[in-house]
C-alpha cells in the first residue's frame, strides 16, 4: 500500500475513533497501529512499541508533564490565582473583564475557564453582558498564554516531537499572545463598548504588582529558567519543589497533588503521542506525503493550516495536535537548513486555534454552561479573531 494512503488512513481512524468518544490516549495508539500494520513488517510493531516505552526522551516529556500538573494542582488547592481575580477589580471593571482570566490562564488545569468564569460572574453581571458576551471574554483570555507559556504541555510536546529545546519553541511562539490579545481584544471592547460604569475599589500599582507576584510567581519563574537555557526537567522540577516550600504545603495536599499529576489517561496519552511519533519516523510516511502533495501542487501553506485545525478541532486537545500534526509536518518545519520558525508558528497557531474552537473542548463546554450561552452565539463572536490570528501567522510564514 502506498504510505501516503497508509498515513491517511491512520489519521482518519483516530478521527473516527474521537468522534465515538474514545479517550485521544487509545484513539492516537490505535491509529499508530494502522499505520504500523499497513507498511511495516509486521515484527516492527512491538518493537517500536518497546523502544518507545524505554526512551529516554518519552520518559522526559512524561516526567515535565507530571511536574507541570503537580505545579497547577498545588496552585489550584492554595487559590493563588482566585484571590487574586477578585483584587484585580481596582484596575476598572471592563479592564478586570480581561485581565482576571488571563491571570487564571497562566495556570494549566482541565476546564480551567470554570475557574475564571466563577471569579469574574459578579462582574460580567453588573456590566450587563450576554451569556455569549460573558463565555466569550472569559474563554478567549483564558488562553492566550496556552500557544506559547512553557507550563502547557502542548509547547512542551513541541519541543521533544521536533527535537528542538523548550525555549526555541517558547521564543517561536510569543509572538502569538499580542496577536490573540490585540484581535481578541477588538471584540471583547466592541462589546463592552456600551456597557454600564461598575463601580470598584482602588488598589495602589504597588499592591497590584505585590500581588500578582504573589499569586503568579512560580509560572514567572519557570518561564524565566525556561528562556535562560535551563534544562526543562530540572526547571519543571525546581518549580514545584519552590511552591510546597514556600507555600508549606501538607502531605496531605502533596499527595492530592501528585495523584492528580499521575492521572492515567493524560500520561497514555503521552506515550500513545510518542508512539505514533516513532510510527512515522519508521515508516517515512510523512516524508512520501510531502512529496505526493507537493507532486500534486498543494502549497505548503495550505497543508501548515490545515492539517493540525482539522485534527485540533476533531480531537479538542492541544497535545493531540501536536502529536498526530507534527510528526507528519517535519518535512516542512524541520528542513535541511535548521528549523523553519515561520512555518512551525503557522502550524502550531492553526493547531491551536483549532482546537480552541473545537466542541470537545471542556473549558468551552463548561463555562458556555456555565453562563448558560449557546455555542452558536459564542462561535459568532469567536471566529473573526480567529480567523484574523491565523491570517496574521499565515502572512508572517509568506513574508518571512
Amino acid at each position: 500500500m502506498s504510505p501516503s494512503i497508509a498515513l491517511l488512513l491512520s489519521i482518519a481512524g483516530i478521527l473516527v475513533l474521537l468522534r465515538l468518544k474514545v479517550h485521544p490516549g487509545p484513539a492516537v495508539f490505535i491509529g499508530g497501529l494502522i499505520l504500523s500494520f499497513l507498511v511495516l513488517p509486521l515484527v516492527e510493531t512491538p518493537r517500536l512499541i518497546l523502544g518507545t516505552a524505554i526512551d529516554l526522551q518519552t520518559w522526559r516529556l512524561i516526567g515535565i508533564i507530571i511536574c507541570a500538573f503537580a505545579l497547577s494542582k498545588m496552585m489550584e488547592l492554595r487559590d493563588m490565582l482566585t484571590r487574586l481575580a477578585h483584587t484585580l477589580e481596582s484596575i476598572g471593571p471592563k479592564m478586570a473583564m480581561h485581565v482576571v482570566p488571563s491571570v487564571i490562564g497562566m495556570v494549566p488545569m482541565p476546564g480551567g475557564a470554570l475557574v475564571s468564569a466563577t471569579a469574574m460572574k459578579g462582574l460580567a453581571e453588573r456590566l450587563r453582558l450576554t451569556p455569549a458576551q460573558s463565555t466569550y471574554i472569559n474563554f478567549w483570555f483564558r488562553h492566550i498564554w496556552e500557544l506559547a507559556v512553557p507550563v502547557y504541555p502542548s509547547v512542551i510536546a513541541a519541543s521533544i516531537v521536533l527535537a528542538v529545546p523548550l525555549s526555541t519553541v517558547v521564543v517561536t511562539m510569543l509572538p502569538v499572545i499580542p496577536l490573540m490579545a490585540a484581535f481578541g481584544g477588538v471584540v471583547s471592547l466592541r462589546i463592552l463598548r456600551n456597557a454600564p460604569p461598575a463601580a470598584s475599589k482602588t488598589l495602589s500599582g504597588r499592591q497590584l504588582t505585590v500581588e500578582l507576584l504573589r499569586a503568579s510567581w512560580p509560572v514567572i519563574l519557570l518561564v524565566i529558567m525556561v528562556l535562560a537555557g535551563v534544562e526543562a526537567v530540572v526547571a519543571f522540577l525546581i518549580a514545584p519543589i519552590l511552591l510546597a516550600v514556600q507555600q508549606r504545603l501538607s502531605l496531605q495536599e502533596l499527595k492530592k497533588s501528585l495523584r492528580y499529576a499521575l492521572g492515567g489517561k493524560v500520561l497514555f496519552l503521552l506515550f500513545a503521542v510518542m508512539v505514533y511519533k516513532d510510527f512515522v519516523d519508521a515508516s517515512g510516511t510523512a516524508y512520501s506525503l510531502f512529496s505526493d502533495m507537493q507532486a500534486a501542487g498543494v502549497p505548503p501553506s495550505a497543508i501548515l493550516i490545515a492539517l493540525p485545525l482539522i485534527i485540533g478541532f476533531a480531537a479538542g486537545l492541544s497535545i493531540a495536535f501536536v502529536g498526530i500534526a507534527f510528526p507528519l509536518l517535519l518535512p516542512f518545519i524541520v528542513t535541511a537548513d535548521g528549523l523553519n520558525v515561520t512555518a512551525l508558528f503557522l502550524a502550531y497557531v492553526s493547531g491551536g486555534l483549532g482546537y480552541m474552537v473545537s466542541p470537545l473542548h471542556l473549558c468551552l463546554i463548561l463555562s458556555a454552561e456555565y453562563f448558560k450561552a449557546r455555542l452558536s452565539d459564542v462561535y459568532r463572536l469567536m471566529v473573526p479573531p480567529l480567523i484574523a490570528v491565523i491570517g496574521a501567522a499565515l502572512l508572517i510564514y509568506l513574508l518571512f
